[in-house]
């Protein structure tokens, strides 16, 4: 027995000293804390600038209850629909990356107007308003070059913003998130994981301020440039 705990010490122990010498490695390539820090240059940050479409994905809200509501997003063609814009921002220090929702089919729409009835308090006035416009959103990203955690700021066409503290762990960038204004109370944790350069998969789960759990899983692809023949 005490060979097993001294085994899980040490285990213990070299994650730790791991994710410390990932996060220096990442604060050294995010340039020093001097005055002018560099620009962004870490390979995660180059990596992320371009288009994303949405390819595949679901949504779901489970009530106190356990009951879960679900929305589909049937795989679609290789342009995707919906997705992010991301570049680089104020001299390189951040990456500024806005996103919106694609055209929904009548049966998504079905589907989102019946999770908010299960769910939430809002009026049919309020849902149809949210359905006829699409969802936008900018995200402000960068790295503490102190302590090399990823900061981040997200605020969103429903007055909603949110301020993001996380870490990147080998293909995975892992953030937790504290939400204010209209969805003040909620708390959540996303998770991106790159799968190639031109693919990566997101994952996140809320807890809403009403009790209520939210997932959303969806798979991106980078957007193709097209070149005239």
């Amino acid at each position: 027995m005490k060979h097993i705990s001294t085994v899980l010490l040490v285990v213990m122990v070299s994650m730790a000293s791991c994710a410390i010498n990932e996060e220096k490695q990442i604060a050294k390539e995010s340039g020093s804390a001097s005055f002018q820090p560099k620009p962004l240059g870490d390979d995660w940050s180059k990596w992320l600038v371009g288009e994303w479409n949405v390819v595949s994905g679901e949504s779901s809200v489970t009530d106190e209850s356990g009951k879960a509501t679900k929305i589909d997003l049937d795989d679609v063609d290789e342009e995707g629909t919906g997705g992010f814009k991301i570049e680089f921002g104020l001299n390189g220090q951040f990456l500024i990356i806005r996103g919106s929702s694609g055209e929904m089919t009548d049966e998504q729409k079905k589907q989102i107007k019946d999770a908010f009835k299960e769910t939430t308090n809002a009026s049919d006035e309020d849902i149809e308003r949210f359905l006829s416009m699409p969802y936008k959103s900018l995200q402000i990203k960068t790295i503490d070059p102190k302590a090399g955690e990823v900061i981040e700021y997200l605020f969103d066409s429903q007055r909603c913003i949110a301020q993001g503290r996380g870490k990147r762990q080998g293909n995975k960038e892992i953030m937790e998130w504290v939400w204010s204004a209209t969805a003040q109370g909620a708390t959540s944790v996303s998770t991106i994981e790159k799968i190639n350069d031109d693919k990566f998969t997101y994952n996140h789960k809320y807890i809403l301020p009403n009790g209520n759990k939210m997932e959303d899983n969806a798979v991106f692809t980078r957007k193709k440039i097209k070149t005239e023949k």
